[in-house]
């Protein structure tokens, strides 16, 4: 990871949880799986959690 931001492990796995809660309803929505959807919900929401707690957007700064 590139450094020169306040780069935190803490920002990165809030991301990834982001970008795959957003990829697994991505997948959710044409195979009409409710389970998928729910699956990515609960990664997205995670993720949502996870940003809030450890306060991301006070990285850039």
């Amino acid at each position: 990871m590139a450094g020169g931001h306040n780069v935190k492990t803490t920002s990165w796995i809030t991301v990834v949880l982001i970008i795959v809660g957003s990829v697994l309803l991505g997948f959710a929505l044409p195979l009409h799986s409710l389970a998928l959807a729910i699956g990515g919900g609960v990664v997205l929401l995670a993720g949502l959690v996870t940003g809030v707690a450890y306060r991301i957007l006070d990285d850039a700064y």
